[in-house]
């Protein structure tokens, strides 16, 4: 399935699924975890998560793409739920992945997948029903524009960013144990690699690493455990773009999250249920 990869945008390190086989309209693939978890106490991180599941409903999407092609898909919406499970470990997921409706907006195709990741003993993990626009190369270049210089090629055997994504932030509170606000500088290119070839853009999911990280600053969830989060994405941060990220507990393992530009431009939202976890 080397030529499915050739048809998306996204490349290694982003991209770390393997034995992709389309069966019947369903795409299966498989993966390892990498990501370090932090204060999370399920078998992954929600970030890695939302990437894995996020790359393979994407690949899901560009095998039923009746316009065949190289396209670059634009996360919109993704809602994960993670499940209760036996497992305490699982050193490898299956992912599957169904497109359930394509649509038209602004002359492009709209995608609307389902992606359910089981643990390697077959309980199924999580579920995630996303959304994303497919634009072409031409398309593409012209909304986002394109990097001037060369990516520089990775070096054998470096570590892959996404591992350890959380990057230091300048933390206040402005409603003790209620409202965290968080400054990052901004995410070097290099965070970015392998998303996407033409022009290095933020990923969501580590929009949402660094946004999940937070959680664990708020009295009793030094362990806790993500089992829901809708994220919406209107927008992504260039590379050394300064960000800014609000952490709301609005109620009792509800959670609200923005990140939002050094200018004040609304990128993303994401809406969490959360509890805290003594057992992790």
């Amino acid at each position: 399935m080397a030529n499915l990869l050739d048809l998306i945008g996204e490349s290694a390190p982003y991209v770390h699924v393997h034995d992709l086989v389309v069966d019947n309209g369903v795409l299966h693939s498989r993966f390892k975890p990498e990501q370090q978890r932090y204060g999370e106490t399920t078998l992954m991180s929600c970030s890695e998560a939302l990437r894995t599941l996020a790359v393979h409903g994407v690949l899901t999407c560009a095998a039923a793409n009746p316009s065949q092609g190289r396209h670059y898909y634009l996360a919109a919406r993704a809602d994960l739920q993670v499940l209760p499970i036996q497992a305490t470990t699982s050193g490898s997921f299956h992912c599957v992945g169904r497109v359930e409706r394509i649509e038209q907006r602004k002359q492009f195709p709209y995608f609307k997948a389902t992606t359910t990741c089981f643990t390697e003993n077959g309980e199924r993990y999580a579920v995630m029903d996303g959304e994303c626009i497919a634009l072409p190369e031409s398309a593409f270049v012209a909304i986002k524009g394109a990097d001037t210089a060369p990516v520089a090629a990775r070096a054998p055997g470096q570590p892959s960013p996404y591992r350890d994504p959380v990057r230091p932030m300048k933390l206040e509170w402005t409603k003790p144990g209620e409202v965290l606000r968080a400054w990052l500088e901004g995410f070097p290119r290099e965070d970015f690699a392998g998303h996407f070839d033409v022009r290095a853009l933020c990923p969501l999911s580590l929009l949402a690493g660094n946004a999940f990280s937070l959680l664990r600053h708020f009295p009793g969830f030094d362990a806790y455990r993500i089992s829901k989060c809708l994220a919406t994405c209107k927008d992504v941060p260039l590379p050394g773009e300064p960000m800014l990220f609000n952490c709301i507990a609005e109620a009792a393992g509800q959670f609200k999250l923005t990140a939002e530009n050094g200018q004040g431009k609304h990128l993303a939202a994401f809406q969490l249920e959360a509890r805290p976890d003594s057992h992790g």
